[in-house]
């Protein structure tokens, strides 16, 4: 049976590190391929499919770690990193400027992760059901 728990918490940090990335690294690309700059999607349709990819895949796994290690506190930690996120897109560079939505987007990124490695950690530490799923079929 598969591990969906350590799967979705994986891929959140998967994908927040990528949103993380994309933050930092698109600026060094603008700069050293500024003529394919038009082929760029624009910022805010990148920033929003992640978050649609991130939020229910986050969501889930710090859901179903919440409900088995009976630990409330990440699930809330995961969240408001994906508020800080969603807040990134939203408030966008109108708000924050380019700067702050930068910071925004990488503090919400991290506190995801912070929150999914936590989640994983305690499962693989307390020897969870979820990961005898995955180490029965070695």
């Amino acid at each position: 049976m598969l591990n969906t728990q350590a799967l979705a918490d994986k891929s959140a940090i998967g994908l927040s590190m990528l949103c993380a990335l994309h933050c930092l690294l698109l600026p060094v690309a603008i700069i050293l391929y500024p003529n394919h700059v038009s082929f760029f999607p624009d910022d805010k349709i990148v920033h929003f499919s992640i978050l649609f990819i991130v939020i229910p895949i986050s969501v889930f796994g710090l859901l179903k770690g919440a409900k088995t290690h009976k630990n409330v506190s990440i699930f809330i930690i995961g969240l408001f990193g994906l508020v800080i996120l969603v807040a990134a897109l939203l408030l966008g560079h109108s708000n924050l400027g380019d700067f702050g939505e930068k910071v925004f987007t990488l503090i919400g990124s991290l506190i995801v992760s912070f929150a999914h490695f936590h989640n994983f950690s305690i499962c693989k530490a307390k020897n969870c059901e979820c990961h005898n799923e995955s180490n029965s079929h070695k």
